[in-house]
């Protein structure tokens, strides 16, 4: 039964980066593999196969939203070539394209993941990236692996909360174990964008900016957990993060570039009106959080699904509870209404300053219809094979079995489920959900910190967003790069993957060795 369990990630990883499937057929082959399974020898019925599809459209339609109002954006300010004033003003500003690149990927994706998660710093900083000159696969997988460090402590701490929730573990003792393992992941993933850019010799040039970058992360995210504030762990280290690069570059540039007229770079449009969208969704994600959780929670749309138990075909049981308000899309927290007003405020300015195009806004939603359809069809296919997974007991089975297996070795492997989890998922949240309390209770078997083992799951998740292959399609679809995600993901797991393994030690000395907590 694991081997059968482990069948349908074996065949998308091998359809994608072996075979080099797009992801809507890699994504519906493993799908069928997977209903093949669980129908068959997992017992899934035909009724929790209904409540499975149900959760997987209503998710498919979550992304999708994003999905859609990110492509509409990115093909508004190329084609009226805001994306060009931008990006010759940052050259302005930042000569060096090394560190440029740095500064974006790493730092500057860090500081919206800070402030809205869900994909938003993947879709706006790649298509930036690639009009610098970048390499379109090097600068999705820089993005993808550069934000995700921020991702526990993203969203205003989302996955975080969710954690401590399902655990139960008192936030402060949960703040110390996140901060040791985010502090492994920053600095990682900054050594990896560093690798992305150019080997070894990208490493070479990048640590001096990397290390003591990631110090000063390491001591605000240490201050800002100490006083409890949770919700600005994530946006506080990337922002005070990014200032730091910014003048450690401005401080070793000093003598050595050569001085250029001053003012900034306009064509049809200046730089405050280029970059006006981008400000507003700012402004307007900050603005947001200000709002009443009570508010939020009442300008919402959820679906409700039912539980149900498997008539499984082997000795162990497996039930699904009710779900209350699945995922919900509210008004003041999903990225398609912060979205959809940047695109109305980009239109607006775009007619002020004399740019506007009927033809050219048709073509830009010509493009978005072209590419959001195939895009939502394969995160349907994915979807449907994560839930199918879950809801039938294969992803326990699986997770259990190498419990048993590896015993007091454990901790060695526990950030390889954060990773998974989010690779299922394309979610950090989700992924906690699905192994969160399954961590805590090996934790609790083993008779170790279950905070240490919580905090290595949600750290290590938050890195194996970059694999996800939901928001590698959002971000190779919002950067026109669609059918190139096997050549991305092939980039990205081995880093993910020793990222875990790092992390992997750091648990098990931890928990093994000292006996932390």
């Amino acid at each position: 039964m694991t081997i059968l369990s482990l069948l349908p990630i074996l065949s998308l990883l091998a359809l994608l980066i072996v075979i080099k499937l797009p992801v809507a057929k890699a994504g519906a082959v493993s799908l069928a593999l997977t209903l093949i399974i669980a129908v068959n020898f997992f017992g899934l019925p035909i009724f929790g196969l209904s409540i499975a599809a149900g959760k997987a459209l209503w998710l498919a339609l979550f992304v999708s939203l994003i999905v859609w109002g990110a492509l509409l954006l990115y093909h508004l300010v190329s084609d009226f070539g805001a994306i060009n004033v931008i990006n010759k003003n940052i050259t302005i500003f930042v000569k060096d394209k090394f560190a440029a690149f740095l500064l974006l990927a790493w730092l500057f994706t860090g500081v919206l993941q800070g402030i809205a998660g869900f994909g938003v710093p993947v879709v706006i900083v790649t298509p930036i990236l690639i009009a610098l000159g970048f390499n379109p696969v090097k600068s999705l997988a820089a993005a993808l692996l550069g934000h995700s460090w921020a991702v526990t402590f993203g969203s205003m701490g989302v996955a975080f909360f969710v954690i401590q929730g399902l655990t139960g573990i008192p936030k402060a003792d949960l703040g110390v174990p996140m901060w040791i393992f985010n502090t492994i992941a920053h600095l990682m993933t900054g050594i990896g964008v560093c690798w992305l850019f150019d080997g070894l010799k990208g490493i070479k040039k990048g640590i001096s900016y990397v290390l003591p970058v990631s110090a000063v992360m390491t001591a605000v995210q240490y201050f800002t957990l100490y006083f409890g504030m949770y919700t600005l762990a994530g946006l506080n280290t990337a922002a005070i993060g990014l200032v730091t690069m910014f003048l450690l570059y401005k401080l070793r540039a000093r003598g050595k570039e050569e001085k250029t007229a001053a003012g900034f770079y306009k064509d049809k449009l200046n730089l405050w009106q280029a970059v006006f969208p981008y400000a507003l969704i700012l402004i307007l994600l900050l603005s947001f959080q200000m709002i009443p959780a009570a508010v939020k929670e009442a300008v919402a749309v959820s679906p409700n699904f039912k539980g149900f138990e498997t008539t499984l075909l082997y000795p162990y049981t497996h039930t699904v509870a009710e779900v209350m308000n699945y995922s919900p899309i509210r008004l003041f927290v999903h990225p398609i209404f912060v979205l959809l007003i940047a695109v109305a405020a980009a239109c607006i300015i775009y007619k002020r300053a004399g740019v506007w195009d009927d033809g050219v806004f048709k073509g830009a939603v010509h493009k978005t219809v072209k590419k959001g359809i195939p895009a939502t069809l394969a995160l349907l296919a994915l979807g449907n094979m994560s839930l199918i997974m879950m809801d039938s007991g294969m992803t326990n089975r699986l997770a259990y079995s190498v419990a048993d297996l590896t015993g007091n070795l454990f901790p060695l492997f526990s950030p390889i489920f954060g990773a998974l989890g989010s690779f299922l998922t394309g979610n950090n949240t989700n992924s906690n959900v699905l192994f969160g309390k399954f961590q805590y209770l090996i934790a609790s078997r083993l008779d170790v910190s279950t905070a240490v083992m919580a905090a290595s799951q949600s750290i290590s998740a938050s890195v194996g967003v970059a694999i996800g292959p939901t928001l590698v399609l959002m971000g190779a679809l919002a950067s026109d790069q669609n059918g190139q995600e096997s050549v991305i993901l092939k980039k990205l797991i081995p880093l993910v993957l020793i990222i875990a393994l790092v992390m992997g030690i750091v648990n098990y000395v931890l928990l093994e060795v000292f006996r932390y907590g």
